[in-house]
């Protein structure tokens, strides 16, 4: 009697993405991009309690988009070569800690570097998102997960100015412009630990390199051109 072996696909296995780990993508997505927006209303509150003027104020908002945007490419590359659950996790994990090191911060420039960091932390966590997305789903299933992507972008942009006006105004705990950035910290823990136990791992079969000394250029070239442009008039 003579036996057939069925071939067995070379592919690695693709972990199926549960609605669990979807809405913790979606919730690390909205993070960073509602604390893009937040901040804008709480800057008032930020000059009256830290003495900060004009110029440092700009480079509250501009040292975590230079950073985010910097690091974004540097961020993807790396979870394409390291796992993207891994540097999803490191980035949530670092933008807990640096929202809570600008609610802390005892000066302005504390706050200049606390932002800056929090954008690096960004560039790790977001790319990630998609890439998961697009790893872990086929068919109706991503387009729809796409979609809600999609819209987190744009509700984001008007609830990071709402929510940021209420926390200001409601001043919880005497912590006034600070709750802005203190709350970020336990969605952090939640989305981190959610993140453990139902985002599926992923990596790219052929990975990029990291192209270290063009983001160091790119840094250099926009650190440049920002502080002369903000610190210039001063």
């Amino acid at each position: 009697m003579t036996t057939t072996t069925s071939s067995v696909s070379a592919a690695p296995h693709r972990a199926a993405l549960s609605p669990l780990g979807l809405l913790t993508l979606l919730l690390g997505t909205a993070l960073p991009m509602i604390d893009f927006f937040v901040v804008n209303v709480a800057l008032p509150a930020v000059a009256r309690d830290l003495h900060a003027p004009p110029a440092t104020l700009e480079m509250v908002v501009a040292g975590y988009a230079v950073a985010y945007a910097v690091l974004l490419v540097l961020g993807g590359r790396l979870g394409d070569c390291f796992g993207r659950r891994r540097l999803f996790l490191w980035g949530v994990a670092g933008f807990g800690a640096t929202s809570l090191a600008c609610g802390l911060a005892p000066g302005a420039w504390w706050l200049v570097a606390a932002r800056a960091a929090q954008g690096a932390a960004s560039a790790a966590l977001l790319p990630q998102v998609l890439a998961t997305l697009h790893a872990t789903t086929s068919g109706e299933r991503r387009a729809r997960a796409v979609a809600l992507y999609g819209s987190v972008g744009g509700v984001s942009v008007v609830l990071g100015q709402v929510l940021g006006g209420v926390l200001v105004a409601a001043d919880l705990a005497g912590t006034g412009w600070r709750a802005v950035f203190l709350v970020n910290v336990p969605v952090a823990a939640v989305a981190f630990g959610c993140a453990l136990r139902s985002v599926p791992d992923s990596r790219a079969e052929r990975p990029g390199r990291a192209d270290l000394a063009g983001t160091a250029l790119l840094a250099a070239a926009l650190c440049a051109l920002l502080l002369p442009l903000t610190e210039g008039r001063a």
